[in-house]
């Protein structure tokens, strides 16, 4: 499987590379979103999964979100972000995210993440406050 990680922290990018490529997955990296969009409609490597930051400079990653849905359909993209906040769920979720995790985050938690992210079929519900995929309260 072939995981983009999109982050412009360079540092939590090769973190994230050296767990995922541990776990048995192939990585690319982009340091932002534009770039995660160049890579993808290059289509030199097949994507299955992208991995974005929501914080970036630029293009946010809701917006790469949104942009992955229109152009890459069916790709799975999990977030993560050091601001998890149940405002951030809902809006991935509606998006069309199928997960969210929060930094920093321990290798054990990214891989069961990933694997979560690629297996579900559809967007997750946010387990936050009861909150619900659609609910805005």
């Amino acid at each position: 499987m072939n995981i983009l990680v999109v982050d412009d922290d360079g540092m939590v990018v090769e973190s994230c590379k050296r767990i995922l490529l541990d776990a048995g997955f192939a990585v690319i990296t982009a340091p932002d979103a534009h770039t995660a969009i160049t890579l993808l409609k290059e289509g030199t490597t097949s994507v299955d999964m992208v991995l974005t930051d929501i914080k970036m400079p630029g293009m946010d990653g809701f917006s790469l979100i949104e942009q992955i849905n229109q152009a890459f359909p069916g790709t799975a993209v999990l977030m993560m972000t050091g601001y998890l906040v149940p405002e951030t769920k809902i809006k991935g979720s509606d998006l069309g995210a199928r997960g969210c995790i929060a930094k920093p985050f321990t290798p054990d938690e990214l891989t069961y993440a990933v694997k979560k992210a690629m297996t579900a079929a559809e967007p997750y519900s946010s387990p936050v406050q009861g909150i619900t995929k659609g609910d805005k309260k």
